[in-house]
């Protein structure tokens, strides 16, 4: 049956306001009052378009069943419409994916359950790369979001320089592999969750590929060797894997994706920008870890967001393409900055999608 979500709206002049969300408002003409006879009539529920249009009409209504079909279709555009079957009153509050589902009933439909969101996510396998203090900020969210099947790559240990931002360790821990451990934390949060260790030194885009044969998403936090982010670009674009970079340094946080064959890759962004000084001099400079917890927590949040974009749809990834600066110094401060595709990257040409002709 088709329903109105949990709604509430008033009148002022000829407009309506609508309100789905405290944080969404929606004015809609309504000259002749016809709108508020509808959303009055949906929330009591309806089989149809046609079993609406009797009703309204029986009320005084002048209406037909194609006016109202495409009322029903904008509204439900407009994503105040359910199944109400799907209802959130329905579903237990103590449930472990209660909030999840109250989230993606912002954006469900006639058509897409918050139901599917989750069960997109159930389903997906994320290969993470490093459980540090981007990793292990990320593995809590995607925990939580019920992400279905992990694959955690790392190869250090645990060590008391990483308690000021990497909360799923413990003292009792240091000198342990850091893998198996975040492994262990994933596993006691959540034992339905499907967990893979490697522990492994990347140094190559061998060291990533023989991962991604059922991957959906990839997501990186290691910033070691200088070319990580190219070896872990070249085996994502080859396989047609999204995949996620993170990362802190000094007072900045930033992010970036790559969805091979639809975006410019890593490797497009480096040739189009003229950094030869700027890398020279960063790869110079002694390496000092000023990551601090609320920074890792800020970024791993992000990064985040941005995986449950590409797992579910919910929206369009933000950062495909582009690298995402958030300065922590200056009220986090945001700045996106597009990429160019360069035309001749040999990244791009062998993702499955380019050789397709899709890209």
């Amino acid at each position: 049956m088709i329903a109105l979500k949990n709604c509430r709206w008033e009148r002022s002049g000829e407009v309506l306001i609508l309100m789905a969300d405290q944080s969404r408002t929606i004015e809609l003409d309504d000259p002749t009052g016809d709108v508020n006879a509808l959303l009055a009539a949906l929330r009591e529920g309806t089989e149809d378009a046609a079993s609406l249009t009797t009703r309204l009409r029986e009320a005084g209504h002048d209406t037909d069943v194609a006016t109202v079909r495409a009322a029903i279709e904008a509204l439900d555009g407009l994503r105040v419409l359910e199944r109400s079957e799907t209802s959130i009153g329905r579903r237990p509050k103590d449930h472990r994916d209660y909030s999840n589902l109250a989230y993606f009933d912002l954006f469900s439909s006639l058509d897409v359950t918050a139901e599917g969101f989750r069960s997109a996510l159930a389903d997906a396998h994320v290969v993470q790369l490093g459980v540090g203090g981007l990793g292990s900020n990320v593995l809590q969210s995607l925990c939580g979001l019920g992400v279905g099947h992990l694959t955690l790559l790392d190869n250090d240990l645990v060590e008391p320089a990483n308690f000021a931002r990497q909360f799923v360790y413990r003292e009792e821990q240091i000198g342990t592999p850091k893998v198996e451990r975040a492994a262990q934390w994933a596993r006691a949060f959540n034992p339905d969750i499907d967990v893979r260790t490697v522990s492994r030194w990347v140094d190559g885009p061998d060291g990533v590929s023989d991962l991604l044969d059922d991957a959906d998403l990839v997501v990186s936090g290691i910033d070691q060797p200088n070319d990580i982010d190219l070896w872990v670009n070249e085996a994502c674009t080859a396989a047609g894997v999204p995949w996620i970079r993170g990362g802190m340094f000094g007072t900045m946080v930033i992010y970036f994706s790559v969805d091979p064959g639809r975006t410019a890759c890593y490797r497009c962004s480096r040739t189009a920008s003229d950094q030869g000084v700027v890398r020279r001099l960063s790869n110079g400079l002694d390496r000092v870890n000023r990551g601090i917890g609320p920074a890792a927590a800020l970024v791993g949040s992000l990064v985040a967001f941005e995986a449950l974009r590409y797992l579910t749809g919910f929206t369009p990834p933000y950062a495909a393409g582009a690298s995402v600066v958030l300065d922590t110094a200056d009220g986090c401060r945001q700045t996106r900055t597009e990429w160019t595709r360069d035309p001749a990257c040999p990244a791009c040409a062998r993702t499955p999608r380019a050789m397709a002709g899709t890209s």
